[in-house]
């Protein structure tokens, strides 16, 4: 049977318990400065890490955390793999920020799933911003009048569902300019923007695209864009 503790030299020999369970391992000992670095690694298992675009949005949002050395998403086996330091921050922490980006945690239980999912089932396409087809593109974009703004999103990305009601509210208060949604499973014009990863915002002005927000981005920020 495997030794289930790892020798800690700054504590005199003890060992540190990891949990083989929940996925905890020692990572590789980097010696820096004299100290040996004894950072612990975590596989957390994702539940519906269906969005492969997504996933830059999840690894931004941990590595944020003081602590967090690496994360590091995987689409095949629906896996983030977090390197960190206990005693920086808590792996509490890390599951909260996974979760604050739309994302569930597979080995925590969740209550009022299914009457959340039927909510979301029942809503009705926004009328502040409704969806635009490769066709509509150009002439409610490319030659408005106006400055527009585009949400590239899709159906199965844990994050573009936390962001798109703040989308939404943007697009009710905000008068003089307009407010789409393209969704990059049944559209192709994404591709000539580069977006790499979802949800992505852009800014059109006479045409062109003049500021561009990926991740989780702040709404005074696309206002401030838009309205400049």
């Amino acid at each position: 049977m495997g030794n289930r503790y790892a020798p800690d030299p700054r504590r005199g020999g003890h060992g540190v318990q990891l949990d083989k369970r929940r996925g905890e391992q020692p990572a590789p000992a980097q010696v820096q400065a004299g100290e040996i670095d004894m950072a612990t690694t975590k596989n957390i298992p994702i539940t519906r890490m269906d969005c492969p675009t997504c996933i830059p949005v999840l690894e931004r949002e941990v590595t944020r955390l003081e602590g967090v050395e690496t994360a590091r998403g995987n689409y095949m086996t629906k896996n983030l793999r977090v390197t960190y330091d206990g005693d920086k921050v808590q792996l509490e922490k890390i599951e909260a920020a996974i979760e604050r980006v739309g994302y569930q945690i597979s080995y925590k239980r969740y209550p009022g799933v299914f009457s959340r999912l039927r909510a979301l089932f029942k809503r009705k396409e926004s009328k502040s911003v409704p969806a635009l087809t490769d066709e509509e593109f150009p002439g409610k974009v490319l030659h408005s009048s106006r400055n527009v703004a585009v949400l590239f999103t899709s159906p199965t990305c844990p994050t573009c569902k936390v962001f798109k009601p703040v989308f939404e509210e943007l697009a009710e208060r905000r008068v003089g300019a307009d407010f789409y949604e393209m969704d990059i499973v049944s559209t192709e014009r994404w591709r000539d923007y580069d977006v790499l990863s979802i949800p992505t915002v852009l800014v059109f002005k006479a045409g062109e695209v003049s500021d561009r927000f990926t991740a989780l981005p702040r709404t005074e920020e696309i206002e401030s864009a838009i309205t400049a």
